[in-house]
């Protein structure tokens, strides 16, 4: 990133180098432009020399620079502060384990609040996912006991680990121990789950998420400017989707969930949406949702899925909502679904649709020079080789 701004509590010397490099440069900054703002600076001699009399640093009372209502006039404010403890509902310590202090809560409360305020603006609470040399789960079903909650749960917006990063506004308790625990170290998220349905924060049947390393899934990732101006992220499908997922399948219309499963199904059960995820390693079996901004939420317009079926061949499915389709969504999640498939060994996808389903066939066609097809009465299976690279 470059031309970031810069609005904090203090200035240390990591700032400098940052500033010098113009990755720091204030300029857009739609208040007090070109100038990073803070209450003091705490470092080195060399950082004293270089922020001395420079018109590039401002700094004010803490009354005022640490003000929620100050902080929130600067348009799209990132706060990213880190914390001791998170527990599974979302709250925050990050000033004691248990009864031991080791810091205050400075302004942590303020400048979450004040991101809050900000247009564009949200929170970040960033942690290692353990401390003591991996022994300990800095993401806890309970926080310590006689430990301070220094932010709460109502205010967060993000949480992240080195495992991932967990949406929390306006989530139920339910669905933030589900993200906060997919962002656990693996060893420690079977437990996690256990502990929470102990607290009745979640189902008895809900599965816990995969108990191995997923970061290798962000390569995943993409984002696409559909015909109609709006931007469609795409990524893989998690167990903290399961409401989300729901709901998509039941926003279809009966006919393309026919075309899709050649057969009416009307009940898509938790027990459903966890046995699809749980299948999923994201190498050989994988689901790529495509999410689109609904006012404050995000939701699931399409899915493409690929499952394997020997060493060489995947089976693939996707389906577009019905008010998303002809705006190249289809054509899109297949590409991403074959770029996956490629990094983990297949050499081609395979797929099976009713012969009426002309959207399908055609858009195989399209995307596969190479495409065999097999009409039959009830059934067309559709071969699709990947081009060589």
């Amino acid at each position: 990133k470059n031309d970031l701004g810069i609005h904090t509590h203090m200035i240390s010397d990591a700032f400098i180098p940052l500033v010098k490099e113009g990755v720091i440069t204030n300029k857009f900054k739609n208040f007090m432009t070109d100038r990073a703002v803070a209450t003091f600076c705490m470092g080195s001699r060399v950082a004293y020399d270089y922020i001395d009399n420079n018109i590039q640093f401002y700094f004010g009372t803490a009354d005022w620079v640490n003000t929620p209502g100050i902080i929130g006039k600067n348009d799209n404010f990132i706060s990213i502060s880190s914390a001791l403890e998170v527990d599974l509902t979302g709250q925050v310590c990050s000033d004691s384990v248990g009864r031991q202090f080791f810091s205050g809560t400075g302004d942590q409360a303020n400048f979450i609040r004040g991101a809050t305020l900000s247009k564009g603006g949200f929170s970040i609470i960033a942690l290692p996912a353990t401390a003591k040399n991996g022994t300990v789960s800095r993401i806890v079903a309970n926080l310590s006991a006689g430990a301070g909650v220094a932010t709460l749960r109502a205010d967060v917006n993000f949480v992240v680990t080195e495992f991932g990063i967990a949406q929390l506004k306006g989530k139920s308790i339910s669905q933030r121990v589900i993200e906060l625990c997919q962002i656990a170290h693996p060893d420690f998220r079977g437990r996690l789950v256990e502990d929470a349905k102990k607290n009745h924060y979640i189902f008895p049947d809900q599965l816990p998420p995969r108990a191995e390393d997923l970061i290798f899934i962000e390569g995943y990732k993409s984002r696409i400017k559909l015909r109609s101006g709006k931007t469609m992220s795409v990524r893989p499908l998690l167990p903290s989707d399961e409401i989300a997922y729901r709901n998509f399948f039941y926003s279809l219309h009966k006919e393309t969930v026919v075309r899709r499963f050649f057969h009416a199904v009307t009940i898509f059960s938790r027990k459903m949406a966890q046995e699809h995820w749980s299948n999923m390693d994201y190498r050989q079996n994988i689901s790529l949702i495509g999410l689109v901004q609904n006012r404050g939420n995000k939701e699931i317009v399409a899915i493409g899925t690929y499952a394997k079926m020997d060493e060489s061949w995947a089976e693939v499915a996707f389906v577009v909502r019905e008010d998303f389709q002809n705006q190249g969504i289809g054509s899109y999640i297949f590409k991403e679904l074959e770029k996956v498939a490629r990094t983990n060994g297949f050499k081609g996808f395979f797929a099976a649709t009713l012969p009426e389903n002309g959207s399908m066939i055609g858009l195989c066609k399209k995307s596969f020079p190479k495409v065999k097809i097999d009409e039959g009465e009830e059934e067309v299976e559709i071969w699709m080789p990947f081009a060589s690279e």
